[in-house]
Formats: structure tokens, C-alpha cells, sequence
């Protein structure tokens, strides 16, 4: 079983992949590869300007699906179950979708002012600081991390909208375990 996990930032999606690993799924987060290609590149993370040019470059060069092509060679010949996270555009999803058969879209939705506050109180060294910072992040991320305001058709929320499931993250951490746990036993059920 492999599943992909979307949603917007502060969504939950950490969250509810953590919980998957600690129901043995192995872990394949997309973010991990930017900030593996980042360290190589001598970026810091906490510089969003260097990041933002280094992740456009490295789109430009090798194509607008590169990081799911990382995640697909870590995926490829395996038999575990698994999670994918980090999926922003419809280029990362069609490819993983043309490579891997039978994968499940799971979303995660919050709303605006929820996350925001996850947001701050995680503090990654990327995290945006304030609300106008996280308005742009959030519209960034509606594009799939892509600079032309037309390229949304290809954005997380079309990801979003097309998921196979939705959960909505609106309570506590338990609450969005019991909502996982239900949801695995369920795509377990339709196998």
C-alpha cells in the first residue's frame, strides 16, 4: 500500500504521517530531498530568498516533477507500505501516478487560522514568521511552489480536491489519529 499525503501548510500532515509510521509505514517526505539537495548546495534553509532561487533553478533544469523523481527511486522496488508527503503540483502527482499503480491520495484540511497558529508554535527554521509571510506561503503553495499565477491548475489544491480521501483537522491530535486509523482500516477493506 502506498499513500500520498497533501494539504496546505499546518494542514496536519506531519502529524498524521507520524502517526502512519508509528503504524509501520516507511516515510518518504518530499521536503527531505529539497533540504538534502540544500545542505549539498552549502543554502541555508533559514534564507528564504537563496531557497526560493535554488528550488526554481533546480525545477527549471530538471523538470517541474524532479522531487517526486527522487522519491519514485527511493520507492521504486519496494514491498513495504509507504507514505509519500510533500506533493505540491500536479506535474509531482501525474508522475508518481503514471509510476506507481494503486497509490491513495489522502488530504488533510485545516482551516486558514488554525494553521497558521501550528505554523508558529512548530517554528521551522522556513516557517514564515508572520501572517502576511504565511499568505504568501499559502498562495505559493495553491501554485505548486511554481512562479506564474496561472500555473494554480497545477497547485496543491488541485491536489487537494482530486485526494481519493479527505480529513478534516479541525480538533485534537487524537481525534486525527482515530480519523486515520479509520480511514487505513477502510482502504485496507477495498484492497
Amino acid at each position: 500500500m502506498i499513500l500520498v499525503i497533501v494539504g496546505l501548510p499546518g494542514s496536519g500532515k506531519s502529524t498524521a504521517v507520524q502517526l502512519l509510521k508509528e503504524n509501520g509505514f516507511e516515510v518518504i517526505e518530499l521536503g527531505d530531498i529539497w533540504r538534502e539537495l540544500l545542505r549539498k548546495h552549502n543554502i541555508p534553509r533559514s534564507d528564504p530568498k537563496k531557497t526560493r532561487e535554488f528550488t526554481k533553478q533546480i525545477r527549471e533544469r530538471y523538470g517541474k516533477d524532479i522531487y517526486a523523481r527522487y522519491a519514485y527511486r527511493k520507492v521504486r522496488n519496494s514491498t513495504k507500505r509507504l507514505v509519500i508527503m510533500g506533493v505540491r503540483s500536479t506535474y509531482e502527482m501525474d508522475y508518481l501516478r503514471k509510476h506507481i499503480k494503486g497509490i491513495k491520495v489522502i488530504a488533510i484540511t485545516s482551516p486558514f487560522s488554525l494553521r497558521f497558529r501550528r505554523i508558529r508554535s512548530r517554528a521551522k527554521p522556513e516557517d514564515p514568521r508572520n501572517i502576511k509571510d504565511f499568505r504568501w506561503l499559502e498562495n505559493r503553495e495553491k501554485r505548486g511552489f511554481l512562479t506564474e499565477k496561472s500555473e494554480e491548475k497545477h497547485g496543491v489544491m488541485v491536489l487537494i480536491n482530486d485526494a481519493d480521501y479527505v480529513i478534516a483537522n479541525t480538533s485534537s491530535v487524537g481525534r486525527l489519529e482515530q480519523d486515520m486509523e479509520s480511514l487505513i482500516k477502510k482502504i485496507q477493506a477495498s484492497r
